[in-house]
């Protein structure tokens, strides 16, 4: 029995030893991780700017400018001369026009209500607490009162004559109080009106993704899109290039969108998810407006195919966005992104259109 006390003493620094490890190992596995996250959102962020490089460039591009300057002009027309712009069918972008319209004063009217909302907030604020100092003051002061007990004639006497006194001097004391109310006023409008609009213009302003979004229903729209024509085909040539990049596979986590319906509601659960950035809600809202591209070539395609001109000559004028849908195109339209990218858009169409963006 003797002899085992030695090795009992010289456990202790082995165990020492093996928990320093077992701990250096851990912090070496946290950190391996932590630096995984930060290349994979790295990683994101970069597939994330090529994507707003790509759909800013075709925004921005002449073919962009030249194709809305014919709008508004036709739809000027329209309203200047309704009864030729009817037989001249003028109307073909309006379901578009008047859903970028409804976007832009939905999001004007959501930042306008929050900013209104601050700045009433900070003016109540500011005039309800000296409000309410000045109540608990006087009803201090009210509480601390006490009777005196009568007085001589001699005293009455005496305090009535300080109080004509008082009662002269009254109104001479009565206009800078005034004028310190109309400052204080003064000042809490002033303050409340900056509150107001330092948050509309900085606090609530949408995010990129927010226009995006917006951005991503215009391909679904009756009639004509120029979005579908003009930011669709570079669009989807990103999103090849992203596909082949990562071995076909998306790479931000979301639901399976087998049908238009789970899409949409995967859409809802990845943007309320925790788990994800918000890089990574950005690039699934640019994967729906992809999807909703590929919705318009399947539904154009299946019309001209109706129609029984689906030839090679009639093909190669009909750009996308460019056929004329009698009704918006249907959610039950089934895609698959990540495999029909790669055959939705020609290569050559979109070089084309990839020149036609720089220049």
């Amino acid at each position: 029995m003797g002899g085992l006390r030695p090795l009992r003493k010289n456990s202790q620094p082995r165990l020492e030893e093996a928990n320093d490890a077992k701990n250096v190992e851990s912090t070496s596995v946290e950190s391996s991780t932590k630096t995984l996250q930060r290349e994979a959102w790295t990683a994101r962020g970069k597939l994330l700017l090529k994507f707003h490089d790509a759909i800013s460039r075709a925004i921005n591009s002449p073919e962009m400018r030249q194709k809305c300057s014919e709008v508004a002009s036709s739809m000027s027309a329209a309203e200047e001369e309704p009864e030729e712009s009817s037989s001249l069918a003028n109307h073909e972008y309006d379901a578009e026009a008047t859903l970028i319209v409804q976007n832009k004063h939905k999001r004007d009217n959501d930042v306008r209500d929050k900013a209104v909302a601050v700045g009433l907030c900070t003016f109540l604020l500011l005039r309800g607490v000296p409000t309410v100092r000045n109540i608990v003051a006087r009803r201090m002061a009210s509480a601390s009162k006490y009777k005196f007990e009568s007085a001589s004639p001699h005293q009455q006497l005496s305090g009535s004559s300080t109080t004509l006194q008082q009662s002269v001097q009254q109104p001479a004391r009565e206009s800078p109080s005034r004028l310190r109310k109309f400052i204080r006023l003064t000042l809490d409008i002033t303050i409340s009106a900056a509150m107001t609009v330092l948050s509309g213009t900085f606090l609530f302003t949408p995010r990129p993704s927010a226009y995006i979004e917006d951005m991503s229903k215009l391909p679904l729209v009756e009639g004509k899109s120029v979005y579908a024509e003009v930011v669709c085909p570079p669009l989807l040539n990103e999103y090849k290039r992203a596909m082949e990049q990562y071995g076909g596979r998306w790479p931000v986590m979301m639901a399976s969108p087998s049908s238009s319906s789970s899409a949409t509601a995967a859409v809802a659960t990845v943007a309320n998810s925790p788990t994800l950035t918000q890089e990574d809600v950005s690039l699934n809202i640019i994967r729906k407006f992809a999807e909703n591209c590929s919705k318009r070539i399947k539904y154009e395609r299946a019309i001209l195919e109706e129609q029984n001109a689906l030839d090679d000559e009639l093909k190669k004028k009909k750009k996308l966005g460019t056929v004329l849908i009698p009704r918006p195109v249907p959610e039950d339209v089934k895609v698959n992104i990540d495999e029909d990218v790669f055959f939705l858009i020609d290569d050559d169409d979109a070089a084309k259109d990839g020149k036609a963006c720089i220049e």
